[in-house]
């Protein structure tokens, strides 16, 4: 028997050595089950993935979608406080400030210390709840816990001053 050569033994000698290979490794490859729950898929992404999904969908302006990722991110990361904050500003994107301000309540009560809590707070005060004396305290807890002169710090500090300047809202 004469075997083929030339180009066509190449690409027939190529195509047995993929199908060997295939089919090795899937007869190699482990069969074990899943363990925890059995609803998740073995490929499933985890709450920081569907963070990363949601903050893409907020800055292509999607914000529904932005909502749906952050809220799978917090529903399979309830201590996650960044995720809190991060769902609360989809929904100030639209305009559900009630909501906003309870997940902003939330990222408070587990992560005191960050800054943009406070931040975010002070918008939902200001420019959701029309409540100036709210607002105005959150930012200037926000003050107390970034550096002076900072970017944020001269924002906020514009935001405050403004708040003066009218008693209820701010100007932007």
């Amino acid at each position: 028997m004469k075997l083929p050569s030339g180009p066509r033994a190449i690409v027939a000698a190529t195509f047995v050595a993929l199908t060997v290979g295939f089919v090795a490794g899937y007869a190699l490859a482990p069969r074990d089950a899943p363990t925890g729950d059995a609803s998740v898929p073995p490929h499933a992404i985890g709450p920081e993935q569907y963070a990363q999904l949601g903050m893409r969908s907020l800055e292509n302006g999607d914000f529904a979608s932005a909502e749906r990722y952050l809220r799978r991110a917090v529903d399979m990361a309830p201590e996650n406080a960044g995720a809190h904050a991060d769902l609360a500003v989809a929904l100030m994107y639209q305009r559900r400030w009630q909501e906003a301000h309870g997940e902003l309540e939330v990222a408070a009560q587990l992560s005191p210390d960050t800054p943009e809590v406070y931040l975010l707070q002070g918008v939902v005060y200001r420019d959701g709840l029309g409540d100036a004396g709210l607002a105005r305290a959150a930012w200037e807890r926000f003050l107390t816990m970034v550096p002076a002169g900072s970017a944020q710090a001269d924002t906020v500090e514009q935001w405050l001053e403004g708040l003066e300047g009218d008693g209820s809202e701010a100007s932007r």
